[in-house]
């Protein structure tokens, strides 16, 4: 569907349509469809616009609610959407998804590390334990009461 039938299909005229596909784009960042048509043997191909029924709908839609009153930039980001702000909540979103599994990595790294001290402290005591009992031993084998710990 080009110009002219959309315009004829929302009872507009064809400037205005042209100018509203013109604002819609700049404000709410909605792309249209665009083919190329002939123009004839020679001459270079001619793009223009080829709107479905969803865009015919919107488009009468937006008819509608300037015809209550409505501003237009209010009408077309209430149809069409703010292509800017739609971007934004999406990176909002994985801001806050990106956040919550740093915060879980933190955690995990908190854990990690305890747990690490916890084995260090494990281990110096068992380095002392070792240590006591080696003196035990040293000293068992110097009295000569243990002759099972003497060294060959």
């Amino acid at each position: 569907m080009n110009y002219r039938e959309l315009a004829e299909a929302i009872d507009r005229p064809y400037n205005t349509v042209r100018k509203w596909r013109g604002e819609i784009t700049k404000i709410s960042g909605n792309e249209f469809k665009r083919i190329k048509v002939r123009n004839g043997r020679g001459r270079k191909n001619r793009t223009t616009y080829d709107f479905n029924e969803l865009d015919v709908k919107c488009f009468k839609e937006l008819d509608g609610l300037l015809k209550t009153g409505t501003n237009k930039v209010e009408a077309i980001y209430e149809v069409f959407g703010n292509k800017e702000v739609e971007e934004l909540q999406k990176q909002k979103s994985d801001f806050e998804i990106l956040e919550r599994k740093s915060q879980a990595l933190r955690r995990q790294i908190v854990a990690l590390s305890k747990r690490i001290q916890d084995q260090q402290s494990e281990l110096d005591t068992l380095k002392t334990k070792t240590s006591d009992l080696t003196e035990r031993i040293e000293t068992l084998e110097k009295r000569g009461i243990k002759n099972i710990f003497n060294k060959k």
